[in-house]
Formats: C-alpha cells, sequence, structure tokens
C-alpha cells in the first residue's frame, strides 16, 4: 500500500494505491499554512487503520517554499572571503521592471552584521593563493555563534573548483559546535557567479533546520499512525527518502507543483499525448509546465522570493491566478484578479469561514458553474448568497450587475493563465498549437476551455480524480537526483570532460550509496550547459547518443540556441560551462487513476452565465459518464474533487481510460 499527500495553498490532498494498482481511498481536506503536518495528520487519521498499517508514505509540501517566502527559517550567519562581504547587497544589475523608479531589491537572508570575512583565496583555476587562516575562521564563527545564528552558509571564492578550504571550515565549526547547521557553497551549488552561489547557500542554510525539523516531526507522527517508510517529492519530479530530502531543503522548494506533473505525465502518456502542457489551478496559484516526448523541461536556476537560487526542477511558470485569488476594482476602475490568496483560512467569502474578501471561487459560484450543495461530494457546502451580495456591491462600482462581474472575473483570470502559458511554449520557441492543455487541480478544468481557446489549443485532457493529480503523482514518481559542477571549456576540448564526468559519476555513486540506495538499476544522464564566449548566459544541451563529436555537440547547442532565441552565431566560439548528471531510477509500477462508472441518465439543470447570457446546462456527475459519452456545452461535470465546466462551442468525450477529453466543435 502506498499513500500519496501533498500540501497545497488551500487543500491537502490524500490518494492511497494498493499493491495490485487500485485507488483506495481519496480524500481533500482544509490545509494548515501556519502548521502543514496538522493537515497531513488529519488526511491519514481519516483513512482506515487498514491502509496505514505498513505503508509507504509519499510527500510532497509547500514547506519549504512558505518558509523563503514568509522569511520564517533559522537565524543564519555567512562566512565569505575577505573583501566580499557585502555580496548579497551588491547582487545584480538585473532589473525584473526595467522602468520602475520605486523598484526595491529583494532582501538578502542574512544581515550585514551577521556576515564575518575570512583570510584566504583559490584562484579561478583553483590554485591555492592565501592559505586558509584558521585561526580567523574560528573567530568568525564564534562571532556568529555569539550573534544568535543558528545555521552558517559558508560560500569562498572560486570554491566551485576547489573546495578545501570550504570543507575545512565545516569541519572546524562541527569541532566546535557540533549542533550548528553548516552549508557550504561547493555541496549547496557548485557552480561559478558568486552572488548566485551564494544566495542559494544562504537559501540552504535557512531552510535546512526548518524543512529537516518538520520532516522529523512527521515521520514521527506516520510512525505513530503505523506508516513503514516516508519518502518526499522533489522540485525536479523524483522521490527521494526523507533524510536525503531533509540534508537537501533546496530540493523541496517546488516539491507539490512537480508533483502534478509527474501525474500529468503519467495520465497522457497512456492516453496517446507526449507533448501536453500541464494547468495545475488550485487555490493560491496556477502552475503551468511543459512537457516533451513524455519528459518534463527542466531550469538549473529559478527565482524564490526575489533571490536566484541554483537547483534543478521542473520548469515551472507560476502566476497567482487560483480559486482563492483575490478579486478588486483598482483606483482607475479596473477590474483586478491576484496575485494576493485568500489561502486556506479565512479562504474564498463562500467557504463560510470568516473571509470578506471576494475571489475567483465566488465569482464561479455566482456565474453557476459550481453547485453550493456539491461542493468536495457535498462535504461543505457554499454560501451562494454571501458571494452574490459582495460581489454584486463590486460590481455595481463599474455599472455591472453581479453576473456580468462575475464572467468578466472568470475571463480575467483565464487570460492570466494563458499568458503563464505563453511564457512557458511561445516565448521559448514552441508552438503551442501542438500540444494538448492537460488541466489538474481543483479548479483548473473550470477555466480550461477558456485558456485553450485564448491560446489556439485544440484539446484539453482532464485526468480521473483531478483534484487529486498533485497527490497521484507522488506515486507515479522515480528516484531522481541531479548533480553539477562548472567546468570552463572550450567546445573544440570537448573530448576533456571525460574526466570530468567520470568524477561527477563517483560522486553521485559515493553519495547516494551512503544514503543506501541501490542503483543497480540507475540511468546516467548528462548534460552540459553552454554558451558563445563572452555571453552572459548558457542554454542546456543533452549529452545524449547521438552526440557523438564535438561537431554534433556544437550543431545541437547552435540548434538548441536558435530555437529559444530565434538565431544563432555559426561562426562563434563556443564554450561548455556546466556539467550536469541526472541519476534516475525507473518508476514505481503504478495503475492509472480511473473513474468507478455506473452509467445513469441522471442529472440536474441549472441556469449559468455563459458567452455572457443565462442559459440552461445540465449538471452531471462524472461517475455517470460511461467509456465513450459525449456531451456538448455549456454543461457541467461534477465530481467530489474537481469540477469541469464545458463552454458553448466544445464537446467533451469520455476516452478508454476515463478521461474527459475536451474538444472545440466549432472554429
Amino acid at each position: 500500500m502506498r499513500i500519496g499527500i501533498e500540501c497545497g495553498g488551500t487543500f491537502t490532498d490524500v490518494v492511497v494505491l494498493d499493491d495490485e494498482g487500485n485507488l483506495r481511498a481519496t480524500d481533500k481536506v482544509f490545509s494548515t499554512p501556519s502548521a502543514p503536518s496538522e493537515a497531513v495528520g488529519h488526511g491519514l487519521r481519516r483513512l482506515p487503520d487498514e491502509l496505514r498499517d505498513g505503508t509507504a508514505l509519499l510527500h510532497g509540501s509547500t514547506v519549504a517554499t512558505n518558509a523563503l517566502i514568509e522569511r520564517k527559517g533559522a537565524t543564519i550567519g555567512l562566512i565569505v572571503t575577505r573583501g566580499f562581504r557585502d555580496l548579497v547587497f551588491l547582487q545584480r544589475q538585473d532589473r525584473a521592471k526595467m522602468y520602475d523608479l520605486t523598484l526595491v531589491s529583494p532582501q538578502p537572508l542574512v544581515t550585514r552584521d551577521r556576515i564575518v570575512e575570512v583570510t584566504e583565496r583559490i584562484a579561478a583555476d583553483g590554485t591555492v593563493r592565501t592559505v586558509l587562516d584558521e585561526a580567523s575562521v574560528k573567530e568568525a564563527i564564534e562571532q556568529l555563534v555569539a550573534r544568535g545564528v543558528e545555521a552558517v552558509a559558508v560560500s569562498l571564492l572560486h570554491s566551485y573548483v576547489n573546495p578545501t578550504h570550504e570543507r575545512r571550515i565545516a569541519e572546524i565549526a562541527a569541532q566546535s559546535h557540533p549542533d550548528l547547521t553548516v552549508a557550504v557553497s561547493s555541496t549547496s551549488a557548485r557552480e561559478f557567479r558568486e552572488y548566485e552561489r551564494t544566495t542559494t547557500t544562504t537559501v540552504d542554510a535557512f531552510l535546512r533546520p526548518r524543512v529537516s525539523g518538520y520532516l522529523r516531526s512527521l515521520e514521527t507522527e506516520a510512525a505513530d499512525l503505523g506508516i513503514a517508510d516516508l519518502q518526499v517529492m522533489q522540485s525536479n519530479g523524483g522521490i527521494v527518502p526523507v533524510a536525503t530530502a531533509a540534508a537537501n531543503p533546496l530540493s523541496m522548494l517546488r516539491s507539490g507543483p512537480a508533483a502534478g506533473v509527474a501525474g500529468a505525465i503519467a495520465v497522457a502518456t497512456n492516453a496517446g499525448f507526449a507533448d501536453i502542457v500541464t494547468m495545475d489551478m488550485g487555490g493560491t496559484s496556477t502552475d503551468v509546465a511543459v512537457v516533451h516526448d513524455g519528459r518534463p523541461e527542466q531550469t538549473a536556476e529559478s527565482t524564490a522570493d526575489g533571490l536566484p537560487v541554483r537547483v534543478a526542477m521542473v520548469d515551472i511558470v507560476a502566476v497567482g491566478a487560483g480559486g482563492g485569488s483575490l478579486v478588486g476594482v483598482d483606483s482607475g476602475g479596473l477590474l483586478t484578479v491576484g496575485p494576493e490568496s485568500a489561502g486556506a483560512d479565512p479562504g474564498p467569502v463562500c467557504y463560510g469561514k470568516g473571509g470578506t474578501e471576494l475571489t475567483v471561487t465566488d465569482a464561479n459560484l455566482v456565474r453557476g458553474l459550481i453547485r453550493p450543495e456539491a461542493f468536495l461530494g457535498g462535504r461543505h457546502p457554499l454560501d451562494r448568497e454571501a458571494s452574490v451580495k459582495l460581489l454584486g456591491d463590486l460590481a455595481a462600482t463599474v455599472g455591472k450587475t453581479a453576473e456580468e462581474f462575475a464572467e468578466d472575473v472568470s475571463r480575467l483570470a483565464s487570460i492570466h493563465m494563458a499568458s503563464a502559458i505563453r511564457i512557458a511554449t511561445t516565448e521559448r520557441g514552441h508552438e503551442v498549437q501542438n500540444y494538448t492543455l492537460v488541466a489538474y487541480g481543483g479548479a483548473g478544468a473550470l477555466h480550461a476551455a477558456a485558456v485553450a481557446e485564448e491560446l489556439g489549443m485544440p484539446r484539453v485532457l482532464v485526468p480521473p480524480h483531478a483534484g487529486l493529480a498533485s497527490a497521484y503523482g507522488l506515486l507515479t514518481a522515480g528516484f531522481q537526483r541531479e548533480y553539477a559542477q562548472t567546468h570552463l571549456i572550450a567546445a573544440t576540448a570537448v573530448a576533456d570532460l571525460s574526466e570530468p564526468r567520470a568524477a561527477l559519476t563517483e560522486q553521485a555513486r559515493t553519495e547516494l550509496a551512503d544514503q543506501g540506495i541501490d542503483l543497480s538499476d540507475a540511468e546516467f544522464t548528462f548534460a552540459a550547459d553552454m554558451r558563445y564566449r563572452g555571453q552572459g548566459f548558457e542554454v542546456t544541451v543533452d549529452l545524449s547518443d547521438d552526440v557523438a563529436t564535438v561537431r554534433d555537440l556544437v550543431d545541437k547547442f547552435h540548434q538548441v540556441h536558435a530555437r529559444r532565441y530565434g538565431h544563432a552565431e555559426l561562426e562563434r566560439e563556443v564554450q561548455v560551462v556546466t556539467l550536469r548528471l541526472t541519476v534516475r531510477k525507473p518508476r514505481p509500477p503504478a495503475a492509472l487513476p480511473r473513474i468507478h462508472v455506473e452509467a445513469t441518465d441522471e442529472h440536474d439543470v441549472r441556469t449559468i452565465i455563459d458567452g455572457g447570457e443565462e442559459v440552461s446546462a445540465p449538471f452531471k456527475h462524472r461517475s455517470t459518464l460511461a467509456v465513450g459519452a459525449h456531451l456538448a456545452g455549456p454543461a457541467v461535470i461534477e465530481d467530489d474533487t474537481s469540477t469541469i465546466f464545458i463552454p458553448s462551442g466544445w464537446t467533451a468525450r469520455v476516452d478508454d481510460h476515463t478521461n474527459v477529453i475536451l474538444e472545440r466543435s466549432t472554429r
């Protein structure tokens, strides 16, 4: 038996799969953002004892992301090479908003009084210019401890080439203060660019006590409830043992969204769609990812709370448009949706939990797309009258009725989601019309057809139990870990990569063996970050079997660069910058989710708002739709965790795997 539990910003989802691949139980409970383990424990306790005893728990959580956004991690210090104390404040000249005169740079996680310098110097080629002064190290550590730090980040100049000084500092700290958490940049991010490497290391130190404490607490509680094994989803879409995750908190920054992508890939591949765009619309945000040939696009750098983080993860574009996104009218009389969210507590007005600010969910309820008595399978009826009153008051300020305004809200939320998909596809050289949109999350299928219409996408796939797709994705993911190290090498000398490839492989084998991971069936694949000499950014090129020569490698780089940026400079010198290794183990066998069908003609008819008009639409439960069934819009398909809206001009059909496929019936 395996249990998947994914903690989102509003709901925590639970799925149980038995050893024969059958879904044994599903559940959805409100998240507890201030103490995420409470929602996990609540979800586990709601399961029968026989579904918990001796099972494996696979977990995805926003605990790392929330700790960073809320700045509720450890009090940290930073040790740097003498002369580099202000590195985290100087940052980069990059500006997210070029002409914003009020733009404020992201604040570092460490204050200047907790940054200390030590005497040492390593050159760019790895040679030691100045020997580490251990007396200055001991003095620095004592200063930081006296200033109340709980964790220390160590980032020395060029330590990605030669980490000996950083490792020695960690040894000295362990000798004098064994309980002090120490993160060294040569482990956190063994890559060049001092600012990004240093910031990544401070994030590592900031998160490690919080994340490891959370996982230890969860492991104890799970064991008390009969759970035999706990594993954790990483941002790269792979599962690792809990001890590995606790030691690498950076890997959990997008744990939950990555789980949803894993589940979407499994379902879509089985349905015959290898090229997909995933759209996970939850209560707080919508997460979008692009998948080619069954593999999600990956990125080596992202931004978390404004800070650059160098860590491998599924390349997810997030937009603040979820079911709980707040709705308002700005000073110019323009409608706004998000990015702020009502979250799980108090949540939307219609939840009846004390919420006073309108949300996208309130708007969809007023449009009639959600039946108040059917929400969460009838376990949490909604207060439509409260939503109508507040939405009507706001709509009156712009001269509209509540129903007209509600449709505007839904349309603007869909436009926000379509914009996120354009960023992930069109702006990166992909023809969005060639992809199938896979919509999941509690609210994803309500907006999916509108998003696809906006983008000209031909179809939408809505998997079974769409509101639980991220939890199910945990059960489909296999082990995966990434390793990277910067090596600045001219592409013409690419044969020299054989030695660093062997060194990176040995590092991975040693570390994973120490963690008790069996690598007998593991796959080792390499990629290289490459650029034109003098360029300030890189693109990642797979070192796959078709790259047999230097010419092959350079040609492939030109192709990737042209697809991403629209041009290639064929005569310009090319560099290999960073070598990357991915270690994967096969995915565990898992039956794909199916809807248990008891086909009937039973349905309800309600009035909804579609295209600015009041129209009658049938409401059918998903379990009443047999394989091969067709349903023309406008119509609504309900289940206990999500709702599918089929607008006018679209049709829905149920495929052999009980997925619902939406397609445009008019053009």
